[in-house]
């Protein structure tokens, strides 16, 4: 006998990084991994798999999902989708990883998240078969993520979005405001958590969105093509009030109660046993 999970076969997106405001909001990195960690365990215990576009830096989000993942082994009633986590490695990104390091951790995490390896063609690659073109390979920063990007994005269900920096970014523009881009073409459902400033709060000032701060005036790369959007264009099942709520709270448990909400109203079937 198992249980199907409320969001079984949801594959949520995250999207997050820290940001250049973080400090003026009196938040720092800690908050941060904080937010990552409520976004990723509610995500997991409500039964879906999480995806990621990251890499495998010492401090940085991916093994943090992977601690989350370890505790979290899906037992999916229809014995699918198995995988709580998914991460999408850029093909410039896995270019710069160490690669015995890639290969253990593809190793321990076996049957519970996997690695896929994006090419600049938005072909998914194995580690092992990736591994086979590095001799004399050659990559662009831009291609590379932007096919990452646009992969993950045909993969996932929705995208949750918070912080971002908008300066030093390797591709055509900050790479949360890529995603969150996509994501609005592709007409995914998007929940973007505001209250932690940086990328994701300029792209809800681009769409007007109340802000009780002082409002951005961004000027980083394609940010004019936010301002064609509009709450309604989140198709994330929240409404307008909902909406600017999770714009605004600096509290990431209600921002996780705001984004439930939304998947709930969005996904048709809730939890059955069987």
């Amino acid at each position: 006998m198992s249980y199907k999970e409320v969001l079984d076969g949801l594959k949520i997106s995250i999207s997050i990084s820290e940001s250049e405001s973080m400090a003026a909001l009196g938040l720092s990195h800690a908050h941060l991994v904080d937010a990552m960690c409520e976004a990723a365990r509610h995500m997991l215990a409500l039964g879906a798999t999480v995806t990621y576009g990251g890499d495998l830096r010492a401090h940085g989000f991916t093994r943090i999902l992977y601690e989350l993942v370890s505790r979290y082994r899906k037992d999916s009633y229809d014995k699918k989708n198995l995988a709580s986590a998914i991460n999408f490695l850029a093909w410039p990104v896995f270019v710069h990883s160490n690669l015995d390091d890639l290969l253990t951790l593809n190793s321990e995490m076996e049957g519970t998240a996997e690695f896929r390896v994006i090419d600049e063609q938005g072909n998914a690659l194995s580690i092992e078969a990736a591994t086979a073109l590095l001799p004399g390979t050659t990559f662009d920063w831009c291609s590379g993520l932007t096919a990452m990007r646009n992969t993950i994005t045909a993969e996932s269900t929705a995208r949750i979005v918070l912080g971002g920096k908008t300066s030093q970014f390797n591709g055509n523009m900050p790479g949360i405001a890529e995603e969150v881009l996509i994501s609005l073409k592709s007409q995914k459902p998007v929940y973007l958590l505001g209250g932690f400033g940086g990328c994701t709060r300029e792209i809800l000032d681009l769409m007007g969105v109340e802000n009780q701060f002082n409002a951005s005036n961004p000027n980083w790369p394609h940010s004019e093509e936010f301002k064609q959007y509009s709450l309604v264009d989140l198709r994330n099942g929240l409404t307008a009030e909902e909406n600017t709520a999770l714009a605004n709270t600096p509290h990431i448990d209600q921002a996780i109660v705001l984004v439930i909400r939304g998947l709930m109203s969005i996904q048709p079937h809730s939890g059955s046993k069987h």
